[in-house]
């Protein structure tokens, strides 16, 4: 009887200590290829598009960033190192890398006209990397490469 007592003590703390290492990791950042502002096409740059020979970027910058599960995420710039948010699960953005430029997010769109479909503009001056609240390390990179010269 005493080894039975001791083995579910065992396997109830196992039980708990892979539920809490499962919860610690469930939240990862997502930046997934989106609309323009007027919301209907998908413009075709990167890699999870038609014609996507790019490599991951995304030229055209425009981003709906999220999480998983549904948690606020942040926008860093890699260049600078500036955050911008919390923005809602489910944002969408028109991310530009401009090196040498300074680091802004203004919201932008329309709430009467076509053009509401992204509701932020984020410049910075390196690619930008989206992570869930309190958890960078569960981050995800959004390339879009800098303005031609």
């Amino acid at each position: 009887m005493m080894r039975r007592v001791a083995l579910m003590g065992a396997l109830a703390s196992i039980g708990a200590m892979l539920l809490f290492a499962a919860t610690a990791q469930a939240h990862q950042g997502i930046c997934t290829e989106t609309t323009n502002p007027h919301g209907q096409t998908i413009p075709p740059a990167g890699s999870t598009t038609l014609p996507g020979p790019n490599g991951g970027q995304n030229e055209d910058g425009f981003y709906l960033i999220s999480s998983n599960t549904g948690v606020d995420v942040f926008v860093e710039d890699l260049g600078s190192g500036t955050i911008f948010g919390p923005f809602p699960s489910g944002t969408k953005i028109k991310y530009t890398q401009a090196p040498g430029g300074t680091p802004s997010s203004k919201k932008i769109g329309s709430t009467n006209g076509q053009a509401g479909a992204v509701q932020y503009h984020i410049t910075g001056t390196g690619d930008a990397f989206v992570f869930p609240t309190g958890e960078p390390q569960h981050g995800v990179s959004c390339l879009v490469p800098p303005p031609p010269k």
